[in-house]
């Protein structure tokens, strides 16, 4: 299988113009992220037509070439080709002493891509972190043990460390986008944490910094302040390496970036990036409130489009900020639960349909794993690339969510695949759990009903017709020439 991986590598980097043509990769849980010096030298085509390539998928900042759920283990072939690694800081150090030419983007672009560079490398911590939550409520639910069992104890601080913690990972990850130190980014996230702090907050006195006044306020779980706060260090940092002297900067550098940095984040960034996450929270609160209903539909309807551009990164502060808020979430989690379960279903009704075995194959195993939460294969592999499988998705991920929305579902752990089934219990009771069932039904069945209905029996594409018939020809003319 090793050998497999190594050969996509060699085929992948041909197909995007060469190791020349490459500034760095990263990755994600399906799609290789290439930041290429020349996009128009990539060959989209040649890529798409790899055996173990899904799709291509070019934004204005990365071209991405989809691979499912071994991206992994391409990556790491890849990598050990001389590839830089976009996520190692040497290897990003290494990408500005070289002056590469940065690609200009919109403001807009900037942001959604800073958000994904952060966001993405927290995904499998906070899917474990989850799963750890779903196996409490079972625990809870069936009674399995007490939650005030040492053993109960001891997994809820595991459940809650990834989300308590979060301000840390997130700057671990800002500060490599940002190109900031980050063991400064990781000790002012901590500053934010540390528990002298967070019983002075408790107690309810007056905090103050050279007689400026501190907001009392916890910032465990929060997103948006760790954000805000690396990407200002990164002015801070250039600004003090001006000013220092060479001889002087390996000590004046970092105590002036934290001296300058710690006392900003608490005094301003801090509150405000709370500031803004409980009024991300309340905004959404406000629409389940009076459009709950419509917007959920549209959301889970909407969702392959949004996965698409990548902007259901940018989604995921706004719900991580409403459960730190709240301790549930009932929009963007709910949507997402919906169009998972839909790609998946509606990819293996088009396997159902599938004349080809390997088709056959691909949407059973890209189905189930949409099931599961991970879609990109599923929506680039079979849905996307027949049409017919997206249009029953779509369908059936509208018709859940609007259920949903209408009864108000509810997810109490963040998940947003089948094992929210899982989620689903919490201060609503019973009746959460029973809706949140029939709209999971509803977005399985209906999404598998239209696509079966839909979609027709595949048949070669003349692409296909075109290289079985080289293919044809070419053992026709090796016969040939052996003959003479």
């Amino acid at each position: 299988m090793k050998k497999d991986y190594q050969k996509l590598a060699v085929d992948i980097i041909s197909g995007v113009g060469g190791k020349q043509n490459i500034n760095s990769l990263v990755h994600c849980a399906t799609r290789l992220r290439f930041d290429l010096k020349d996009d128009s030298k990539a060959n989209k085509d040649q890529l798409e037509d790899l055996d173990g390539v899904v799709t291509v998928v070019k934004t204005p900042s990365q071209y991405q070439v989809v691979i499912g759920n071994t991206v992994g283990y391409v990556f790491d072939e890849i990598i050990k080709l001389g590839v830089t690694n976009g996520d190692s800081d040497t290897d990003s150090s290494s990408n500005v002493q070289n002056n590469e030419p940065k690609k200009k983007e919109g403001i807009f672009n900037q942001i959604i891509d800073a958000i994904t560079a952060c966001m993405t490398p927290m995904i499998p911590a906070l899917t474990a972190a989850g799963m750890i939550k779903v196996i409490l409520s079972l625990a809870t639910t069936f009674n399995w043990m007490s939650a005030n069992a040492p053993t109960y104890k001891v997994l809820d601080i595991m459940g809650d460390s990834a989300f308590y913690f979060m301000p840390i990972l997130l700057a671990i990850n800002a500060s490599k986008r940002f190109k900031v130190n980050t063991s400064l980014a990781v000790i002012v996230a901590g500053i934010l944490l540390h528990p002298n702090f967070t019983a002075w907050v408790s107690s309810g006195k007056p905090i103050s910094f050279l007689s400026i006044p501190i907001v009392p306020d916890t910032y465990a779980a929060t997103v948006i302040p760790a954000l805000l706060m690396v990407w200002i260090m990164s002015f801070i940092e250039k600004g003090v390496d001006r000013i220092t002297p060479n001889s002087l900067k390996i000590i004046l550098n970092p105590t002036l970036v934290l001296l300058i940095s710690a006392p900003i984040a608490l005094i301003v960034v801090g509150p405000l990036g709370s500031f803004a996450g409980a009024g991300l929270a309340w905004v959404i609160n406000m629409l389940q409130g009076r459009l709950g209903f419509i917007m959920v539909t549209l959301l889970a309807a909407g969702m392959p489009f949004i996965v698409m551009t990548g902007m259901h990164h940018a989604l995921t502060p706004i719900f991580l900020s409403t459960f730190a808020s709240t301790g549930h979430e009932s929009l963007i989690l709910v949507a997402q639960v919906c169009s998972n379960l839909a790609q998946g279903a509606a990819a293996l009704a088009f396997g159902i349909k599938a004349k080809k075995p390997s088709q056959k194959s691909l949407a059973t195993s890209s189905g189930i794993s949409a099931i599961m939460g991970i879609t990109e294969p599923a929506m680039y592999g079979i849905n996307l690339k027949y049409k017919r499988p997206m249009i029953g998705a779509v369908i059936g991920a509208g018709v859940a969510g609007l259920y949903g929305g209408i009864m108000g579902v509810t997810l109490y752990v963040p998940q947003n695949s089948f094992m929210a089934i899982l989620g689903l219990n919490g201060a609503k009771g019973m009746s959460n759990v029973v809706n949140g069932v029939i709209m999971m039904a509803l977005s399985l069945s209906v999404s598998f009903i239209a696509s079966l209905i839909l979609s027709k029996g595949s048949k070669e594409t003349v692409a296909e017709k075109k290289t079985i018939n080289e293919s044809k020809t070419e053992m026709n003319l090796n016969s040939v020439s052996s003959i003479n």
